[in-house]
């Protein structure tokens, strides 16, 4: 039975996820060291990447070509997400926008250059190729398989006239996920027959290529949720893909990143366990077998996720990992030196740190990029020092101190997984578990969307759920003229609005919508600033506001609405803003965070 959350604890974990998080934070540094201090030492720095959309940008693959010729790829709220580094800086390359993800990268030459990832259409998912012609980016037609979802996420090029791509595709619900192997020959994308063992769900996530007749990929197969079988190589001999053993030490694991050397000289990386903990996992070929290869753990849950090699005893392998709290995921970083694997300590600029994709150039000039709090992560290794930091990036404005949470034990998986677009993602646990309960579900059977917006009728659905409010049913009828009985979220918004807990629009918010007052907009995405003045009105705090009435942040003046609940919280510690001065209040709420606020609620006591 869910336990019904008291007023504070609901408080306290929308504050800590939805706004703590926003406030960039110094990297642990040792006691009495200076951050700003240039250092002639090896070691990793952070450097400023922009992020040009509107909120929640990632990079989630990169390539280099040389010192100053690297590209990096990803997504945010607005579409595709191209990023290039010229030597001095990085900056936004325009590319065509689609409602989807650029995953992988790869460069031939400096006019030549290909992206890959997937795009939703009519809800469908299409694979997605982008080609750099060096003066652009275009989109080039390339297969989709499956009548339901593709997806291509990885890219690996030999010459301009062969490249791989790898992924997976679906036909529909009850149907298994299969690997999906596309090739270009100068000409057009082909799809290559892979193997896809069992009857489950199989998928490749990396690839790497030593030569025409030499390419392999790395993934999960038989898996009974996508991504809860065993690690699954396949090699490409010149005339078709085989299957290739590999080994999965116990439980579940499955490998996301493969780098090549030489044909004996191998590696690839993901991770293992029985739901928790999750471990590392290194494997390696050495021409006759794949054999898994000693790594260290840094928390409780750990997510290799790429890897990029030089020479044998110069390897790099990038993820993320954390605790108790997933909320504080860090960045992890692991280095092969010819003997062993070692941890090699690198930044946290914020909270939910990961590193996604790593490209090495040589043993003293690596770059790693991904996510931090709510944008982009580049950072990069040299041998030669850090130097000082590279003005414009992250601030090391302090984090609002928060009180911690109690310790408590992440549960593991409950019920198979359904979703295929979670496994990796930062929140898996809280959306496996909010959905083995019933509270939450999928855009469609086996999907959830977790980079979608949350809806208000989404919101209120799950937050009484989460507090386990009784439900209510108005007995003259639908208070809100757009929430009939038979909207889906009917019950939870007559239930939330009885309990005081959500509110509908006045007037003229009903108007500007197209609506009839009183409306509730149950279709649109909440945001930032409807969630602070929730937070604001739950807590019953004396509403504040500046001395002479002046504003906190550049983008809330004291004409906005919600301007008295934002400088309320902010005064109170509850909320801040970003680097920039700005609190972007319109922002959107992510699907996966909408879902960590609910299951934060349940476990904590």
């Amino acid at each position: 039975m869910m336990r019904k959350l008291g007023t504070v604890s609901l408080i306290a974990v929308i504050s800590l996820l939805l706004f703590s998080g926003m406030a960039t934070s110094t990297s642990s540094q040792a006691a009495g060291s200076d951050p700003h201090k240039p250092t002639d030492a090896p070691c990793w720095s952070v450097v400023y990447s922009p992020n040009p959309g509107s909120g929640g940008e990632q990079l989630l693959g990169v390539a280099a070509m040389s010192q100053s010729d690297i590209w990096a790829v990803g997504d945010n709220y607005d579409g595709t997400l191209v990023e290039h580094w010229d030597g001095s800086s990085w900056s936004v390359v325009s590319s065509p926008s689609y409602n989807g993800y650029l995953y992988g990268v790869t460069a031939i030459s400096q006019s030549d250059a290909w992206a890959v990832g997937n795009y939703s259409s009519g809800g469908v998912y299409y694979t997605l190729v982008e080609h750099w012609n060096g003066t652009n980016w275009t989109i080039v037609p390339s297969p989709s398989p499956g009548s339901s979802y593709n997806i291509l996420n990885a890219v690996t090029a030999i010459s301009p006239s062969e490249v791989w791509a790898v992924g997976d595709y679906n036909n529909g619900s009850g149907t298994p996920h299969s690997t999906l192997a596309e090739q270009w020959d100068g000409a057009g994308w082909t799809v290559i027959p892979s193997p896809s063992p069992g009857n489950l769900d199989n998928y490749l996530k990396g690839v790497t290529a030593i030569s025409q007749g030499n390419v392999w990929a790395v993934g999960g197969a038989g898996s009974s949720g996508y991504g809860y079988g065993g690690t699954l190589v396949e090699h490409w001999d010149g005339t078709s893909w085989s299957f290739a053993p590999s080994p999965t030490p116990s439980g579940y694991g499955a490998l996301s990143g493969v780098t090549a050397i030489s044909p004996n000289d191998i590696w690839a990386v993901g991770f293992y366990g029985n739901g928790s903990p999750i471990y590392t996992l290194v494997e390696h070929w050495d021409g006759t077998r794949w054999n898994v290869v000693p790594s260290p753990n840094l928390g409780t849950y750990n997510y290799p996720l790429a890897v990029s090699a030089t020479s044998p005893s110069d390897i790099w392998a990038v993820g993320w990992y954390y605790n108790s709290d997933i909320y504080n995921s860090k960045a992890l970083v692991e280095h092969w030196d010819g003997t062993s694997w070692n941890v090699i300590p690198n930044p946290h600029p914020g909270v939910w740190d990961q590193l996604i994709g790593v490209a090495a150039i040589s043993g003293s000039d690596v770059w790693a990029v991904g996510m931090y709090s709510f944008g982009t992560l580049v950072e990069h290794y040299s041998a030669t020092g850090c130097g000082t930091p590279t003005p414009g990036g992250p601030t090391n404005t302090p984090a609002p101190t928060n009180t911690p949470a109690p310790t408590f034990t992440p549960q593991p998986t409950v019920c198979p997984n359904p979703f295929v677009d979670i496994t990796t993602n930062i929140f898996f646990h809280a959306i496996n578990y909010l959905y083995c309960r019933g509270v939450v579900n999928g855009l469609d059977p086996t999907h959830y969307s977790p980079a979608g917006t949350s809806t208000r009728g989404q919101f209120a659905k799950v937050v009484v759920l989460g507090f386990g409010t009784p439900f209510y049913t108005p007995p003259s009828g639908q208070s809100f003229t757009d929430v009939p009985p038979s909207y889906f979220a009917y019950v939870y918004i007559e239930t939330g609005f009885h309990y005081g807990i959500l509110s509908g629009f006045d007037v003229n918010g009903c108007t500007a919508h197209g609506a009839t007052y009183p409306c509730y907009l149950p279709n649109i995405p909440i945001t930032r600033a409807q969630l602070t003045k929730l937070v604001v009105g739950a807590a019953h705090y004396p509403l504040f506001t500046p001395t002479g009435g002046g504003q906190t942040f550049s983008d809330v003046p004291n004409t906005n609405i919600f301007y008295v609940s934002i400088e309320t919280a902010h005064s109170k510690g509850v909320i801040n803003g970003y680097p920039d001065g700005t609190f972007r209040p319109n922002n959107p709420i992510r699907r996966d965070e909408m879902a960590q606020i609910v299951y934060k609620g349940v476990i904590t006591p």
